[in-house]
């Protein structure tokens, strides 16, 4: 029943906004693209869902998007169990399981269309977090006078961990200002109204980490550490450690890294266990390698690595991936354990009975390759991911041969531009696009870490993915498909002098998550380009995502 007549208002808006009703499907959770805002925010510019929110509620903007920003990185996720006792997140949002059912007793709206429905899930935790500051008598106007709600959003017990979600991360993100879909929020300092945390020394082990230690550790009985196991928090970095030093907890791990890769914190010493994994050694899951090992306890024979995010998540920033591998590259230089897939490995592939992380999403290939890379290449690092773990290997698509979608590694002689200038080998090749382009990641099943958008009409201003290479190729494009995007835009392969080789009109509503081959084109030397034209009818948003270049022998 709802409870309110704000939640009436805000419960009636999303029916009309999103088509929700009695006789209604979920309204499409794929919401298309927000160019940037010329003009400070409003209920208009807002990115969707949030929109929805701000029309009947009086959580400010910088209140929803900080704390999306941190709980998912704005993507919708469907959380798992890491921690036992540790509620699970849905949504934009990352409402933890004994929030939707409070958000849905205040809006009357189902809980399984708010873990599932953009629109439903802001708008649920929006009505929750205007509950609280009615409760609470605040002005709401007064952006610090929000921190004592945004403790309270995130379910954390541990004082110093909710202080640190408060300062470092929520606010932290509002002071440096929030990007989302092409949506910029302005960088504003605030000093939230909430008490400021302190921070433990360093110790050894990964020196550059702030180590808090966990209670939750006992001997290794003399064993040396033989494996990393990679793990996801499923919630935020905060969150995470906070749990993971909660004597009650009876979990911990050694290091927990956070969602962009700037800060490490380490619980437990290397030489000492930590309690990460509930699972026996079993060769069998682990293709055969060290069967001496069978029946002995992992957590006394690894070294654990928690990753603030979720294994539902579908890519994972690049600094998390570079400071990861740095992180990994030292324990293994640190205790002598190869650098390859057999002893780099996922919680899920030890423990596939009731734990998946670090998910599909997690690029193994290149995350074998950047350990190596950080090693000084000096490494015995594999190719491929890890079996049955959510690894990959090889290429890097579904199509002619290669990875999990959005994931992996070119195959030999094979080209990937990625529209993430950081994922290229820029003296040879890259992206560009005009300032007319943003970058997104509000739409899934993009290659990597997201893409470039722009609207369509009458202008010439391609997206170009520009190589050096000469001759015969497949080429390939990736997109990620939603309702707003073109149904017919074009392809064009040009050499350096901008002769056209080829060309192939794709429909980007369909097809996404994906490699879409365009053709074989043949392509002479110097800088070639597979361009992505913005000329086509207006009304639409067009995605330059990747491209894969696969040498052929097809073209005449």
């Amino acid at each position: 029943m709802i409870q309110n007549s704000r939640s009436a208002m805000a419960l009636a808006l999303l029916l009309a906004l999103t088509g929700c009703g009695p006789d209604a499907g979920s309204a499409d959770s794929t919401a298309g693209e927000v160019p940037p805002g010329e003009q400070p925010y409003s209920e208009v510019s807002a990115p969707s869902g949030f929109a929805e929110a701000m029309a009947t509620q009086d959580v400010p903007l910088e209140i929803l998007l900080g704390i999306s920003k941190v709980e998912t990185g704005f993507q919708m996720v469907n959380g798992k169990t890491e921690f036992q006792g540790r509620e699970r997140a849905y949504g934009l949002m990352g409402l933890r399981e004994s929030h939707l059912l409070e958000a849905a007793d205040l809006t009357g709206i189902d809980v399984e269309l708010i873990k599932t429905d953009r629109s439903s899930n802001v708008l649920a935790a929006a009505t929750l977090l205007s509950e609280w500051a009615f409760e609470a008598g605040i002005d709401p106007t007064d952006l610090a006078a929000w921190a004592p709600m945004v403790a309270r959003y995130s379910g954390i017990d541990n004082p110093e961990a909710a202080a640190e979600y408060v300062h470092f991360e929520v606010y932290e993100s509002i002071a440096f200002g929030v990007e989302m879909e092409g949506f910029a929020l302005k960088p504003q300092s605030i000093t939230p109204d909430y008490p400021f945390p302190a921070r433990y020394g360093e110790r050894a082990g990964d020196s550059s980490s702030v180590w808090t230690p966990s209670p939750n550790s006992s001997s290794r009985g003399g064993t040396s550490p033989q494996f990393v196991i990679i793990h996801t928090c499923e919630g935020s970095y905060s969150g995470c450690w906070g749990w993971l030093t909660n004597s009650s907890s009876s979990v911990s791990a050694h290091y927990v890294v956070n969602t962009t890769g700037s800060e490490v914190r380490q619980l437990v010493d290397e030489d000492r266990k930590a309690w990460h994994i509930s699972a026996s050694y079993a060769c069998s899951r682990n293709d055969n390698v060290s069967c001496n090992l069978n029946g002995s306890a992992m957590n006394r024979l690894s070294v654990g690595i928690e990753h603030a995010g979720y294994g539902s998540q579908s890519s994972w920033s690049p600094g998390v991936i570079d400071r990861s591998a740095d992180l990994t590259c030292g324990i293994t230089q640190r205790h002598n354990i190869p650098r390859d897939a057999y002893h780099i490995v996922g919680h899920g592939q030890l423990q596939p009975w009731n734990r998946s992380d670090p998910g599909a999403a997690w690029p193994w290939a290149s995350y074998l390759s950047k350990i190596d890379q950080a090693c000084g290449g000096g490494g015995t690092s594999g190719g491929g991911g890890t079996s049955g773990g959510g690894g990959t290997s090889g290429g890097g698509g579904t199509s002619g041969g290669g990875s999990a979608p959005g994931t992996g590694v070119p195959g030999p002689n094979q080209i990937v531009i990625d529209s993430n200038n950081g994922a290229n080998d820029t003296a040879q090749y890259y992206a560009e696009v005009s300032n007319d382009w943003w970058p997104s990641a509000s739409v899934g099943g993009y290659y990597n870490t997201g893409y470039w958008a722009a609207a369509t009409g009458a202008i010439s201003d391609p997206a170009k993915f520009r190589f050096q290479g000469q001759g015969c190729y497949t080429v390939e494009a990736w997109w990620s498909a939603a309702s707003d995007r073109p149904p017919a835009v074009t392809f064009l392969g040009w050499n350096s002098d901008e002769s056209e080789v080829g060309r192939q009109v794709v429909n980007q509503t369909q097809n996404g998550g994906r490699w879409n081959v365009l053709g074989d084109w043949e392509f002479g030397s110097g800088w070639n380009t597979v361009a992505l034209s913005r000329w086509t009818a207006s009304g639409h948003y067009v995605v330059a995502d990747a491209v894969r270049l696969t040498p052929s022998t097809q073209c005449n």
